[in-house]
This record gives structure tokens, C-alpha cells and sequence, in this order.
């Protein structure tokens, strides 16, 4: 019989569905990050248990300004070729309103890149295609420990802001600067840790998760999406320290790596 972990596990049903996105609404939020809401020409499903729910986004071409979506076989499944691969990024939902099918996603600001570029261009009116929504895992009554940089900020204070009455979590995130922290709601389930980068202490925000006394509480849980050298960094500390949790027990991802674009490195090493 399945254990409860890998049912955890199994529980992603990746829906394809192909929908185009509208600007409605474009905002510079903090330093770091430029808020876009979008309407949805087709119905798309968030489910409230998700932890950290993300969607992949398909942006126009930038030679022709055209949105091809993807072709699918007989299973569903996507027909992946490289220039699919070049025009798809991965952004988690910030908001999403289902009685309006809406969703509102932020864009981290960076003076190069195919998405961070087209939000610092976007227009009301704007489309991108959708391809479909996700996530990795669901709550369940396990401790959950959210940690990541500035990228992963949409995707912790999204889940902060959705947990289930009596789920516990302590979330770790570091920012660029003190602007682009988040105010949350005040909820007794939840410890959260705020660092600003700082580059005479590196260490700093290993360092916190490590130190932090965990002991108290009977299962946990690790979510993690930062710049793959600090997830590596992340990961390795955490599995050294609890080495008595089973491997499905971690799940931390290399949301970016400096230099490189999506697809051209491991999310997972």
C-alpha cells in the first residue's frame, strides 16, 4: 500500500490547457518585483490545498510576436521541441480569483531575461499564453518549512496566506532589500524569518534554517526554491542534519541559476 509520502507525491495531475492571458492591471510593487494581474479566456483550476502552485507560462515570440501553443499527443501530453522550451518559464501564482478567473503573478526585475523583460514592457491589453497550472504537493498535517531568495517569495507568501487552520510552518526568505518584504497575516501556526542579502555574511540564512530547533515537532516537511549554488547549499545542510527523514521528505529546486535561462540547467541535482 502507497505510503502517505508518495501519495504526496503522486498527487500532481499536470492540466494542460492551453489559455490565453490578458493584462488587466500592471504594477511596480517593490524594487524588485512588478506585479501583473491577468484574465483568463479559459477556466483554470488552483487547488486551495496546493503548497507553492505554479504555472507555465508561454511568452510570444520575440521575432514574430506570435503565440504558439504547444501541440499535444494522444495522452495529453506536450510535444516538447527547443523552441517550446525557449519561449516557457515556470511562475508561481500570487492570487488567484476563481469567480473571476484571475490570476495575479510576480515578475522578479532583472535587466535580462525573456520574461523579466516582456513585465517590464507589459501593457494593459498584453496577452501570453498559458499552458497549464501545478504543484508538487498538497498539505497534510506535517510541519512545513518554507525557505528561498527573492524568487521565491510569490510562492511562500502565497502558501502562507492559503494554509489550512492548524498546519504549521516556518518559512525562511531572504530579499534584496527591506522594501521587498511582505506583510502577512498574523497567524500563531507560523514563524517567519526575514534576511536582507548580505554579502559580508553569507552564510546567514543557512546558518538560521540549520540553527532553528525543530525538535518539537513530529513530522516535517522542506520546501525550497532558490539560485541553484544556495539551493545546493540548502539541501545539503538540511539532509546532514536530519538524516532520519526519507528522501520525499525534501523537496527544494534550483529555481534559477546565475547566467543560464530556464532549460539550460538542473532544477533538481
Amino acid at each position: 500500500m502507497m505510503d502517505e509520502k508518495k501519495q504526496k507525491i503522486k498527487i500532481n495531475k499536470k492540466v494542460i490547457v492551453n489559455a490565453l492571458l490578458t493584462v488587466l492591471n500592471v504594477e511596480k510593487i517593490s524594487p524588485s518585483f512588478i506585479r501583473i494581474q491577468f484574465s483568463s479566456n479559459k477556466p483554470v483550476n488552483i487547488d486551495p490545498l496546493w503548497i507553492c502552485p505554479y504555472l507555465k507560462l508561454l511568452f510570444p515570440d520575440p521575432l514574430t510576436g506570435l503565440i504558439e501553443f504547444p501541440q499535444l499527443d494522444e495522452n495529453n501530453k506536450i510535444l516538447v521541441n527547443d523552441r517550446l522550451r525557449q519561449l516557457v518559464r515556470s511562475y508561481s501564482v500570487r492570487e488567484f480569483d476563481r469567480d473571476a478567473n484571475q490570476f495575479f503573478v510576480d515578475f522578479a526585475i532583472h535587466e535580462t531575461g525573456l520574461a523579466s523583460v516582456w513585465s517590464q514592457k507589459a501593457k494593459i491589453g498584453d496577452q501570453i499564453g498559458l499552458i497549464g497550472a501545478a504543484s508538487k504537493l498538497k498539505f497534510n498535517n506535517d510541519c512545513l518549512i518554507l525557505m528561498g531568495d527573492v524568487s521565491a517569495i510569490p510562492a511562500i507568501c502565497y502558501t502562507l496566506e492559503h494554509l489550512p487552520k492548524k498546519q504549521k510552518a516556518f518559512a525562511f526568505m531572504q530579499v534584496n532589500c527591506k522594501s521587498d518584504m511582505v506583510s502577512l497575516p498574523v497567524n500563531k501556526s507560523i514563524k517567519v524569518h526575514w534576511f536582507v542579502q548580505n554579502g559580508d555574511n553569507p552564510n546567514q540564512f543557512v546558518d538560521a534554517i540549520i540553527s532553528t530547533d525543530l525538535s518539537g515537532q513530529d513530522k516535517l516537511l522542506f520546501w525550497g526554491g532558490m539560485e541553484c549554488s544556495l539551493a545546493q547549499a540548502v539541501r545539503h545542510a538540511v539532509k546532514d542534519k536530519y538524516t532520519y527523514l526519507p528522501s520525499d521528505a525534501f523537496h527544494i529546486t534550483s529555481y534559477w541559476r546565475e547566467g543560464f535561462a530556464e532549460g539550460e540547467f538542473k532544477h533538481r541535482e
